[in-house]
């Protein structure tokens, strides 16, 4: 069980890592010079995260509930 929580603690961090420098690339490569679509991008990005995180973190959670 301690080792599914330092597995996961370090997959969440890479994870984070990689997917901020995606989003930081294709912000920067990617978007228009336009503010809408700006405005539109960074809440979207902000949130979607939060998906695969949420099954990262039942890796980490002990038993077999990793449905």
């Amino acid at each position: 069980m301690k080792n599914r929580k330092v597995i996961g603690l370090f997959l969440f961090l890479a994870f984070v890592v990689i997917y901020s420098f995606a989003a930081m690339l294709l912000a920067v490569h990617v978007l228009p010079d336009n503010k809408w679509a700006e405005l539109a991008f960074y809440p979207i990005v902000g949130v979607v995260w939060i998906f695969p995180a949420m099954k990262i973190v039942r890796l980490m959670l002990p038993g077999d509930e990793t449905e």
